[in-house]
């Protein structure tokens, strides 16, 4: 018996044989090596994705036939689910089943405290891992360098996420001397659901010099507001920026937004969201690029670069998987 106690002490030892200190000062012992991570919420996935697509051990929701070409082995893994608001939770059945080396999670979910407590029962180790800003990419990605050791891989994204910052930060006082653009950001076919102000899902407007045209408080970290149409009228916005391409399709021809001064001079743009949204659900690395696509849109004739061309720099960098499989 003692025999066979030493040897599940040292196999126990053995595979977690260093520790990690998580974002909350957490000492957490993980494996020695790690090539199986599961993201408990969509943003920590995208950013799991975007590192290395072989380390995805299951998926928040499926992806769809236009992203597989962008995922490459990630595409058919198993749908665990996961934190995204409203109620939902991961399954356990089926994260026991795929038994990942790792679980990240961001601490500010609702209830995580319970998930966690349930997850350590499963003997999974858990890093909680922050995620209120575009800043804690840098801080994510040098996580899974240290998790994996792929430090060049980690290094390059990096790079381009500081770049990338550093452009908007210098940027930020041109934008000062433009008239201010105040934007209603519609999501939903009816495009009468917003964000207020405090909410993360807002973070690329803030970069691209704008203001949010509504005054109103967060009810939750999911967001989503339902905004009534007397007070999107009220707020007669500058432009409208909206997540659903039917909403853009038919805003022009309903004559209950024929009044607001977006509708009249033409100024309402549909975020685009292929291979996934540049802006949020799930606010990801594509607010990188979503953040120029923002200042060229409210002000065509700021910038000298081409958004095409910074376009595909940042396809061929974050989405490298792609390369791959057309080889």
């Amino acid at each position: 018996m003692k025999i066979i106690l030493s040897i599940f002490v040292l196999i126990f030892t053995t595979a977690y044989a260093r520790t990690i200190i998580d974002d909350h000062g957490r000492v957490v012992k993980v494996p020695e090596h790690i090539t199986k991570i599961y993201a408990a919420s969509p943003p920590l996935s995208m950013s799991l994705l975007a590192f290395n697509p072989d380390l995805v051990a299951g998926l928040n929701s499926p992806f769809n036939e236009i992203q597989k070409k962008f995922v490459g082995s990630a595409y058919d893994k198993p749908v665990v689910g996961g934190f995204m608001g409203q109620g939902n939770i991961p399954n356990f059945e089926i994260l026991a089943s795929v038994k990942p080396d790792v679980v990240i999670m961001w601490s500010r979910m609702s209830g995580h405290e319970k998930i966690l407590a349930k997850l350590e029962k499963l003997s999974i180790p858990v890093l909680l891992v922050n995620n209120e800003s575009i800043y804690d990419l840098i801080t994510q990605f040098e996580l899974y360098a240290k998790l994996t050791g792929d430090e060049a891989r980690a290094n390059e994204l990096i790079a381009y996420t500081k770049e990338s910052l550093n452009l908007v930060e210098h940027m930020q006082g041109t934008l000062a001397k433009q008239k201010p653009i105040s934007y209603y950001f519609a999501q939903g076919i009816d495009g009468q659901y917003s964000e207020c102000e405090g909410s993360f899902h807002l973070e690329p407007f803030k970069y691209a010099g704008a203001k949010n045209a509504l005054d109103c408080k967060m009810s939750s970290n999911y967001g989503m507001e339902k905004i009534s149409l007397e007070t999107i009228l009220l707020s007669d916005p500058d432009v409208i920026v909206a997540m659903e391409k039917s909403f853009v399709e038919s805003i022009y021809d309903n004559p209950q937004f024929s009044t607001l001064r977006a509708v009249k001079e033409k100024k309402v743009f549909l975020v685009p969201s292929s291979p996934f949204n540049y802006i949020s659900r799930p606010p990801s690395f594509m607010r990188l690029l979503g953040i120029r696509w923002l200042i060229d849109s409210f002000y065509p004739t700021l910038r000298a670069s081409s958004f095409l061309d910074e376009k595909e720099e940042f396809f061929k960098l974050f989405f490298v998987q792609r390369k791959r499989d057309a080889n």
